[in-house]
């Protein structure tokens, strides 16, 4: 069980076949939007990540702890299979008194979808990519690469609100440059 977390119930979500790609995670039962959908296992370090394969690299997790740390784990199962998407139903939150990160519906999610996030998201680093993307969405960029900071403006925008808080604190003065709050330009 991870600190902090009364139950981690993989089983409202299962791993299965997805349309995405290879595997994917898909809902056992409805979530409603804001509902915690499950919590994120954190709980084994990537030593060294220089000594890591490519084949690797697209297991781990490389993310903005509470403490403000950047910590480089191994994905466990499900949530290492969640695939991206341009326009995700899930997002991450962090609870900073207890450090345990959960996956949160971003709308509501029906019995049977496939769960999503996009890769960009919470990232600062540039990702392995490019890799074609396959998400299949109506506003698909059709490439996974780049991160938050590279995503176009009207994106930005609306994922600033989804921008997890140790992630906003770390970089705090690199969000407030971007001007989003602005009255948005002609991106």
């Amino acid at each position: 069980m991870i600190k902090g977390e009364r139950k981690r119930n993989p089983a409202d979500v299962s791993v299965r076949e997805s349309r995405i790609h290879g595997q994917g995670v898909i809902a056992r039962k409805g979530f409603l939007k804001g509902e915690p959908i499950l919590a994120i296992d954190d709980s084994d370090p990537v030593v060294d990540r220089s000594k890591l394969t490519p084949e690797q690299e697209i297991f781990i997790d490389v993310f903005v702890a509470s403490d403000g740390t950047q910590k480089t784990t191994w994905m466990k199962s499900p949530e290492r299979f969640i695939n991206h998407s341009c326009e995700p139903n899930a997002y991450v939150v962090t609870d900073m008194r207890s450090g345990v990160r959960r996956t949160r519906a971003l709308r509501d999610i029906r019995v049977g979808e496939e769960l999503t996030w996009d890769y960009a998201l919470n990232i600062w680093a540039e990702w392995i990519g490019p890799v074609p993307c396959h998400c299949g969405a109506e506003k698909c960029r059709r490439v996974i690469q780049g991160n938050y900071f590279t995503l176009p403006r009207e994106i930005q925008r609306r994922y600033l609100p989804l921008l997890d808080g140790p992630f906003k604190k770390r970089f705090r003065n690199e969000i407030q440059s971007l001007n989003l709050t602005a009255k948005p330009d002609a991106d």
